[in-house]
């Protein structure tokens, strides 16, 4: 290794430091969770941006994407699972070791998720056309999408329900990262290439929802991902059942 791509290691970093910043943000504790997970957020940001940078420069390499693992375990396994057990703390929710299980199961499977990602996949694009099991950005996204969802909803409508789910969907988001259910790869349908006209417009949308009501499309939009993976799965199973049981005459 004696050259390393800079721009695209740059970004990588970036997504390092927005993880520390998100772990720092939540140790502080009550009016600080949610720019912990705006944080992450940013992070994804970063994430999404590095291998497109590396590949439309012609820079890919075994560097990058080891480098970028190492900062995804951070901004994607250790922070979002930390904001989690320190708002279950800070509201003294039961079960408090229920809920540390939770979160360092969602630890152990981004780490595990990550490797095996790196051990199956090539630096040519066609390892970035979809996933199998869901991405380890989409699954933070799903989790602190929440965690901005509750402060919304809390001190806009008094709802405070929201926390009480995170613990689960952590954990779920976790499992479904080692599963085999597989997920498309947002970015390099959307962000590349020619694309249909619904899918301009609906792109459209979802940045005009953002803008306006963000907490509430940040949720839903990853809640959806989340679930698209998992109803495909079950529209296969379903399918495969069927033509098991079609009769042959």
């Amino acid at each position: 290794m004696k050259k390393i791509a800079a721009l695209p290691s740059m970004l990588t970093l970036g997504n390092l430091v927005c993880g520390f910043h998100a772990i720092k943000y939540s140790a502080e504790g009550q009016g600080r969770f949610t720019l912990a997970a705006w944080m992450v957020l940013l992070a994804m940001l970063f994430d999404a941006l590095d291998g497109k940078v590396a590949r439309l420069t012609k820079v890919e390499s075994q560097f990058g994407a080891e480098l970028d693992s190492l900062a995804d375990v951070v901004s994607f396994g250790i922070a979002p699972a930390f904001l989690v057990a320190m708002m279950a703390s800070v509201a003294e929710l039961q079960y408090q070791r229920l809920v540390w299980l939770c979160c360092m199961v969602y630890c152990v499977c981004t780490a595990l998720r990550l490797a095996r990602f790196n051990v199956e996949a090539t630096l040519d694009d066609s390892s970035h056309q979809g996933f199998k099991g869901l991405p380890s950005p989409a699954a933070a996204g799903q989790v602190v999408s929440l965690v901005i969802l509750h402060h919304y909803l809390e001190k806009t409508y008094g709802v405070v329900g929201v926390q009480q789910l995170l613990p689960t969907v952590t954990f779920f988001s976790g499992v479904l990262m080692v599963s085999q259910v597989r997920y498309p790869h947002l970015v390099n349908r959307y962000l590349g290439g020619h694309h249909a006209f619904a899918d301009v417009v609906f792109l459209a949308i979802a940045a005009l929802l953002i803008a306006t009501i963000k907490e509430i499309t940040l949720a839903a939009c990853f809640t959806l991902f989340t679930l698209t993976g998992v109803l495909g799965l079950a529209r296969r199973l379903v399918t495969h059942k069927a033509e098991e049981e079609e009769p042959i005459f």
